[in-house]
């Protein structure tokens, strides 16, 4: 065998992948119906292969991965959905899209946003399935990374190196108040205004961190009297009265799911905006369907009546 033959194949990747997310022999061959030392012969001869170890084997603690495992992940991961998407397109040479997206999409961003996208992105491509996180960003900036996430919709905020970020719009941040606020009447807003009332902070990584750094404009920053990592809890307790916070994707209604109202009020400060977009591993090359997805989406979010 020449030193350029493949010596490895698509079942161990696979073995490997499943192993690595359950970080068990024992977890992985019942994800994957087979018996456990098929997997571990598989993933012994992989290693033998590629002439690195994988895995650390911790006696009756199951298992770690060690840095080329972690290295290796990602690549065995987007070979695997080449793989998928090759088998799908020779079942179907009419032309018929299909295939299989990881979608990670920002928690706060998530109920508005994905479904209204999904939902009309396979009316036209109903062979397409999807896999669905939502998270804060680091998940979804990791999720890129490892492979296990194909594209991310999400916001401009802390987007470091191994991630391309295509802007698409504009969001600048808004208060909102219990509907009997002694401000609900104003047309708009102060941050001044608000820094002495309680504050209802939306607590998630790099959000938090946005949204307190508006008020350096007036000298300090908000107390955060109560916090929350879900948007509709956030939300339920400003229309409960207990507070005011501050998001940035529009809303169409301004009731919460217990039946209370909060009211909407622009800034008098010019604040600064973040950016939704569209977030890809910039190290990889895109599979057709998810190039497709991501030209939809970068319509459908222009077109979004902010």
């Amino acid at each position: 065998m020449d030193g350029n033959s493949v010596r490895y194949s698509l079942r161990q990747l696979r073995y490997f992948v499943v192993t690595a997310e359950t970080l068990s022999f024992t977890a992985a061959a019942r994800r994957l119906h087979i018996s456990q030392p098929s997997i571990s012969t598989a993933l012994a001869d992989l290693e033998e292969s590629f002439g690195v170890q994988l895995f650390v084997r911790h006696h009756a603690s199951g298992l770690s991965l060690t840095q080329p495992g972690r290295d290796l992940l990602g690549h065995a991961r987007n070979l695997l959905k080449n793989a998928e998407e090759l088998q799908l397109a020779a079942k179907e040479m009419d032309g018929g899209m299909s295939g299989s997206i990881s979608l990670g999409c920002m928690v706060s961003l998530a109920p508005p946003l994905m479904p209204g996208i999904i939902s009309r992105f396979v009316q036209d491509h109903s062979a397409i399935t999807f896999r669905t996180t939502e998270g804060h960003q680091d998940t979804l900036l990791n999720g890129l990374r490892d492979g296990s996430l194909d594209i991310a919709l999400t916001y401009s905020l802390d987007i470091s190196d191994g991630i391309a970020f295509t802007p698409l719009l504009s969001l600048p941040p808004y208060a909102i108040l219990p509907k009997t606020h002694r401000l609900a009447r104003a047309r708009k807003v102060s941050l001044a205004d608000l820094l002495s009332e309680p504050y209802v902070m939306l607590d998630l990584p790099h959000s938090r961190e946005y949204f307190s750094a508006l008020f350096d404009a007036v000298g300090s920053r908000p107390t955060a009297a109560f916090r929350s990592s879900q948007p509709e809890v956030v939300r339920g307790m400003v229309a409960n009265g207990l507070g005011y916070s501050i998001l940035n994707f529009p809303l169409k209604s301004s009731r919460t799911v217990d039946g209370e109202d909060f009211v909407i009020k622009r800034f008098k400060e010019n604040v600064n905006a973040t950016n939704l977009g569209i977030a890809l591993p910039s190290a990889v090359k895109p599979r057709e369907v998810v190039k497709r997805f991501s030209t939809f989406c970068e319509t459908y979010i222009r077109r979004l009546h902010i």
